[in-house]
């Protein structure tokens, strides 16, 4: 099984011994695995709500990161941060890693043949021209 880092946020909302009482959940019985987990779970979101009915003051850290992305934040917003980037790439399956890499290559490629075909005196030849129509046709069609 893969190690990943603690997420920021747990780190923020919840109490350090929760964490090893976590780890601990698969070499229990089951029947205790599955009383351990819900409690646990019911007591991390506890610590959730807890967290957000804090003064101002004490959640300053939850707005720290930048930039501030919302529901509304398109996924361009997320793949070209790399600080963001950085770490949903820990929690990632490799599956996902690649298709992010490959987003993020296209995006980088429809950049340049973009600069290439806007500069003055279009310096693509005819079929570097048809190729950039297809490759765009095929960007578009993903609907990112």
């Amino acid at each position: 099984m893969k190690e990943l880092p603690i997420p920021e946020f747990d780190m923020m909302t919840l109490p350090e011994y929760i964490h090893l009482m976590k780890a601990i959940i698969p070499f229990m019985e089951f029947g205790t695995q599955q009383t351990l987990s819900t409690m646990l779970r019911a007591y991390e979101f506890s610590c959730t709500i807890n967290y957000y009915n804090r003064p101002e003051s004490l959640r300053l850290a939850a707005c720290s990161a930048k930039p501030h992305l919302s529901l509304n934040s398109s996924i361009q917003d997320i793949i070209g941060d790399d600080s963001i980037m950085k770490v949903i790439l820990l929690y990632c399956p490799d599956n996902i890693k690649s298709i992010i890499n490959n987003l993020k290559n296209y995006s980088k490629m429809s950049d340049l043949f973009n600069f290439m075909n806007h500069e003055p005196g279009n310096i693509l030849n005819p079929a570097q021209q048809k190729m950039y129509e297809a490759y765009s046709e095929q960007l578009n069609n993903l609907n990112i």
